[in-house]
């Protein structure tokens, strides 16, 4: 007997759902993307253990008859294209009829739906096989509830993160969703709680919603257009940047994408305005014809393939080029070596002239120089501790720290990030660690406030966690405003910021300088000629 056999339908559907669905992320994304591709104006996303133990989305658009919603969960079927030559002009999210088949396999799924004309209906199914279905009263729209996800196997269940990794995934899907449909109104909640709420706006304050309204003086808008190509969206300026790429959002024809050539394209672009390392926020979208990209290259459609490269990524590289120029920024060029000073012109060397308050004041080729004396020791710090490996210091009696149970489970989530910081601890029950060494720059009377106050960024930045870390660190190690220094120390501060090439802001983004040119102060005074 022959050792190739055709696999049983059961086990072929649990084994696509994995190329589909990895995590209750996975299924908030698919359910919201199904949801915009059917007109919805209000969108909800209830979710319970980050996901694991329900995801539900509702929304107002156009529905399901009673006829299609069966054929809905059947792998595919789809309303969105019926030839092979659709396939070249793909303009909704979803297109291949796997989302809800895929995710009906490996759970238990319940399904409400009315079109106009139509009565309600209720399905419900468990790995992939309908229990039951039965008319219902409910308005006009869909809510799909999704439960146990990975009930049936248990080796992916397994993998599952915790509640706090999970729901910030879930979080993320929902922000990458939302920001190209300002119009549409986005509601999460988490454990019965609302966590995040977009009402309908513009798309400036879209992203201010979603990201601080400490954005609103750093946006630059983008609009361009070359032939049948066009890119909108906003960019940050170089007065804010973040630690990594996370900050960057690229919509080709609508659809999020993960795209190297243009992370790599920004990089370049912002290399001698902001640290090495750092990237702007970016919100972009690019518009082309529909039959000039490829959607069809990833399970999850989160790549795309352009039929003329090359002309597409020159042509976002000019548009952002000339928005970041148009503002008096000049971006990277494409020779080496060229690293050109559009901050400075060093004319002499930077003198220390003294200190008023919490400011340093000091003078460089008759420009006058104000530092924030907190906000620069801050980012020394930081990217010091960037550089090097972090001191340690072992306490010769380990320390009980009493916190919140959640607070225990995302720093022992965090364990194996926060070691090559310094620290080393353990559970001590469920509403403590027993800390046994701590970064040298720390106190032992400090640790707890320390480990609390890092523990709260965790949910907005839960991938992040060595660098939330590092900037809390170099926060507490910092000179405080007002502390009195000498000439000598200040002297030393700007020498080290000098030697990291004069970072313009400190690791959270706010400036940590003020420049007074020589002309200014002349008009200033009203004494200019």
């Amino acid at each position: 007997m022959g050792k190739v056999r055709i696999l049983p339908p059961a086990l072929a559907s649990k084994i696509a759902a994995g190329e589909v669905v990895e995590r209750p992320a996975s299924v908030v994304k698919e359910l919201v993307e199904n949801s915009r591709d059917a007109g919805a104006s209000r969108i909800r996303i209830e979710l319970y253990d980050g996901g694991k133990l329900s995801v539900r989305v509702s929304d107002d658009g156009e529905g399901m008859s009673p006829e299609d919603v069966q054929l809905a969960i059947r792998h595919h079927a789809t309303s969105k294209i019926s030839t092979e030559e659709d396939l070249e002009r793909i303009l909704t999210l979803g297109f291949r009829g796997e989302a809800l088949p895929s995710i009906a396999s490996v759970s238990r799924m319940g399904i409400i739906t009315r079109a106009n004309g139509h009565p309600a209906v209720r399905l419900e199914v468990e790995g992939g096989r309908v229990l039951d279905m039965r008319e219902v009263g409910a308005p006009r729209g869909t809510v799909v509830e999704v439960r146990d996800l990975f009930f049936n196997l248990p080796a992916r269940r397994k993998f599952l993160k915790s509640t706090v990794t999970e729901f910030g995934h879930c979080l993320e899907a929902v922000v990458r969703l939302a920001l190209p449909r300002p119009e549409v109104s986005f509601v999460v909640h988490h454990q019965g709680k609302e966590r995040m709420v977009l009402p309908p706006s513009s798309e400036e304050e879209r992203i201010l919603k979603a990201f601080g309204e400490e954005l609103q003086d750093h946006l630059l808008r983008v609009g361009e257009e070359r032939g049948e190509l066009e890119l909108s969206g906003w960019i940050t300026s170089p007065g804010y940047f973040r630690g990594n790429a996370r900050g960057i959002y690229l919509y080709v024809n609508g659809r999020y994408v993960r795209d190297r050539m243009l992370l790599q394209l920004l990089g370049e672009l912002y290399a001698d305005l902001i640290p090495r390392g750092a990237y702007p926020l970016a919100v972009l979208k690019l518009k082309l014809p529909p039959e000039q990209v490829d959607v069809n290259v990833h399970p999850t459609k989160i790549e795309v393939r352009f039929r003329a490269p090359e002309e597409v990524y020159q042509f976002v590289k000019d548009a952002l080029r000339g928005v970041l120029g148009k503002k008096g920024f000049r971006p990277a060029m494409p020779q080496a070596g060229v690293s050109p000073s559009w901050l400075f012109k060093v004319e002499s060397p930077l003198r220390v002239v003294g200190q008023a308050g919490s400011w340093i004041v000091a003078e460089e080729g008759g420009d006058l120089l104000i530092f924030d004396q907190h906000a620069l020791h801050e980012r020394i710090l930081y990217e010091e501790l960037k550089a090097s490996e972090v001191p340690t210091q072992r306490l010769i009696l380990p320390q009980v720290v009493e916190l919140s149970q959640q607070e225990v489970q995302d720093l022992m989530e965090a364990r194996d990030a926060l070691r090559i910081m310094g620290f080393d601890y353990e559970p001590f029950g469920p509403r403590s660690l027993l800390v046994k060494a701590i970064p040298s720059s720390l106190r032992p009377h400090e640790i707890k406030e320390f480990l609390q106050e890092l523990s709260g960024e965790f949910p907005r930045n839960p991938s992040g966690r060595v660098e939330e870390a590092l900037k809390l660190l170099a926060c507490r190690g910092a000179v405080k405003a007002g502390e009195s220094l000498s000439e000598q120390e200040m002297t030393e501060l700007l020498r080290r910021w000098e030697a990291l090439s004069r970072p313009q802001n400190c690791p959270h983004g706010r400036p940590l300088l003020l420049r007074l040119s020589q002309q200014e102060l002349l008009r200033r005074f009203k004494r200019q000629v």
